[in-house]
């Protein structure tokens, strides 16, 4: 779905069996982006509108797609407060949340960004790719052994967008 017009009723067809019944759709506000929670299925997805993803990403969206996704993020618990149980569906390169970051590399090849982080409250790994049209990003929170996937995030955009400005040559559009 990612770049694909937001059609709520095909995100409850792909979740149905995670027990998803109701997605809900853009807000009433008039904002340029937003962001659907689907909290049961452990799901957070990004959409904007194209005007707004186009000057992000230098795409050319038809002005009269309203709202495009821009991200679909996989979590797990910890990755945010809405969010008590892990994805439950199976991964992209067949990864799984319980999957170590050697698992990823595997299934991926080198990462672009491969950096440790330390802040209040979070102590983990991410790994990034930039590959053709997309960014992935895979977050794990830990060290060493007891390294835990909390999000496997497909963007466009943002996904890394904190590294864009760090690492512009690998994640600029």
């Amino acid at each position: 779905m990612i770049g694909q017009p937001f059609d709520s009723k095909k995100v409850r067809e792909v979740l149905g069996s995670l027990g998803v019944k109701r997605v809900s759709g853009p807000g009433a506000f008039s904002s340029s982006e937003e962001i659907i929670w689907i909290p049961r299925a452990s799901v957070r997805i990004d959409i904007y509108q194209a005007q707004k993803l186009n000057g992000l990403t230098g795409s050319n969206h038809p002005e009269d797609e309203a709202w495009i996704v821009g991200s679909v993020e996989l979590l797990a618990p910890g990755s945010d407060d809405r969010i008590k149980a892990p994805f439950s569906g199976s991964l992209p390169m067949g990864l799984a949340i319980g999957s170590t970051p050697q698992d990823c590399i595997d299934a991926h090849g080198p990462p672009d960004l491969d950096e440790e982080h330390e802040r209040p409250g979070f102590s983990g790994r991410v790994l990034a790719w930039r590959k053709e049209h997309l960014n992935l990003a895979i977050t794990f929170a830990g060290q060493g052994r007891e390294r835990t996937m909390i999000s496997h995030t497909v963007c466009l955009i943002g996904c890394i967008g904190a590294w864009r400005h760090t690492h512009p040559e690998v994640f600029a559009p």
